[in-house]
């Protein structure tokens, strides 16, 4: 029998440089407003050589146009593979950097501070929702084009379902990660 494969592509580049100066949690909401609708740039992509039977894809424009681009047929486009929306910061008028912000939020996430516990809550649960319809019985060749921070958790499902695939950090734009599972 031969193996059943994920393919797993992060959303091509955007075409929208990351902010610069110091900013408030609602500049920083606002530019991220912007960057959601933000076109892309696209690139070839290496589809490993795979006949792709079928793709699922955010239903942000970022992700499908990058499923588009990797895919000819029917795509699926699921709420549930965007990134997590953060719930606001209540910092009034505190003004750091886009990268001092990025490390704010990370922290928060992964240490479930109570300004984010909901939204990582309702995250996780939609990665679960995903794995549990989608991908513990699937046996055909599926590509998913998500987000970066979306493939990272499904990633963790994958290989707790049995599939073995590239570990990375940050996924990079536009590039497959293949993982399979035998039998």
């Amino acid at each position: 029998m031969s193996p059943v494969r994920i393919g797993l592509i992060r959303h091509f580049e955007v075409k929208h440089p990351f902010p610069t100066g110091w900013m408030t949690w609602n500049d920083l909401a606002a530019w991220r407003e912007v960057y959601e609708r933000t076109e892309v740039t696209p690139n070839p992509i290496d589809l490993g050589g795979i006949a792709w039977s079928r793709c699922i894809s955010s239903d942000l424009p970022r992700a499908y146009t990058t499923a588009k681009a990797a895919f000819t047929g029917d795509i699926l486009q699921l709420s549930e593979l965007r990134e997590p929306q953060l719930d606001a910061f209540r910092t009034g008028n505190l003004k750091l950097p886009y990268p001092l912000w990025k490390w704010v939020l990370r922290l928060a996430w992964m240490t479930s501070h109570s300004s984010q516990r909901n939204a990582k809550l309702s995250f996780m649960a939609k990665v679960k929702q995903v794995t549990e319809t989608v991908l513990t019985h699937v046996q055909e060749d599926t590509l998913i084009v998500s987000h970066a921070g979306v493939m990272m958790f499904l990633r963790k499902e994958l290989v707790k379902l049995g599939f073995a695939g590239p570990g990375f950090k940050i996924a990079e734009n536009g590039k497959l990660y293949v993982f399979e599972r035998r039998g």
